[in-house]
């Protein structure tokens, strides 16, 4: 059986997915009177780029019709390579063409943090809110009915594995929920800093800090690409050792985003080598 503080663990991360961002954006409304627009198109562009794009070429390498299926799942250093190439850079396009061409004309720097918390919204309802529902749903039909009848009501479900289904809800730990709220909650700084870079790679026609960001996207997948590739190969992996790794990453991207923030208005051209060197001035 599921354990009530696990249930109880899930359904806070599923609220939280929806209100967090959202209630963000909402005081950044009305303390900033920045535009709800930018938020909207947040969501377009994750489910553009982030989910359909990105599905196109997943299509095209890595279907197991095809023949770089098994070279790029293969390993673990070709499997993350991949998602970290192609998910870089098409969530970094997405951005940079809604800085560029649909918001154009929006120049202040909130804009780039209401697009973000939209972008973070839709990405954790897409990456986890489903799954999340659904590992609910086992749980209460499992505590509910036993095995023999969760078998029973899931028995039309195509694709399930009965067994890897109760197996992977019962196994769940308090812990393994609260590492995975942290990293909810890394993943929307991610997204934050990785917009502010875009914005102002847009705004200031700096493109080396579209590339930057791709790399800092890509290298932000790696906990995930290894987790699924441990889980195709039916391995055991170190979930808090990966959140550690993203952890820094992220850390390294806020230093750089949190500059470029600051520096929009003053009109300072910084460009990604700037953002190491020391400054005069001590509030910079």
């Amino acid at each position: 059986m599921v354990s009530n503080a696990v249930i109880i663990s899930w359904y806070t991360i599923l609220i939280s997915i929806v209100t967090f961002p959202l209630m963000i954006a909402i005081l950044m409304r009305v303390k900033y009177k920045t535009k709800f627009s930018p938020f909207l198109l947040g969501l377009l562009v994750y489910f553009s780029f982030g989910v359909f794009a990105t599905s196109v070429v997943n299509t095209l390498f890595i279907s197991e019709n095809r023949p770089t299926y098994s070279f790029l799942t293969g390993n673990v250093v070709t499997y993350s390579l991949y998602f970290a190439v192609v998910t870089g850079i098409m969530e970094m396009l997405g951005l940079f063409v809604a800085y560029k061409k649909i918001l154009a004309n929006y120049d202040e720097k909130e804009t780039s943090v209401t697009l973000a918390l939209g972008h973070a919204e839709m990405e954790g309802l897409m990456v986890c809110f489903l799954a999340l529902a659904a590992y609910i749903s086992w749980a209460t039909v499992l505590n509910e009915r036993g095995p023999a009848g969760f078998a029973e009501y899931f028995a039309d479900v195509e694709g399930l594995n009965i067994e890897e289904a109760i197996d992977s809800i019962t196994s769940v730990t308090v812990s393994e929920v609260v590492l995975l709220a942290l990293q909810r909650v890394i993943y929307l700084g991610m997204n934050i800093f990785l917009s502010v870079m875009i914005f102002y790679a847009a705004k200031k026609d700096i493109r080396s800090y579209f590339w930057v960001a791709v790399v800092f996207r890509g290298l932000c997948t790696v906990p995930g690409s290894v987790e699924r590739y441990n889980e195709l190969k039916d391995v055991r992996g170190n979930s808090a050792l990966l959140t550690a790794f993203l952890a820094v990453v992220v850390a390294m991207l806020g230093y750089m985003s949190i500059k470029l923030y600051k520096a929009y208005d003053a009109g300072k051209i910084l460009y990604p080598a700037d953002l190491f060197k020391k400054h005069p001035d001590p509030h910079f």
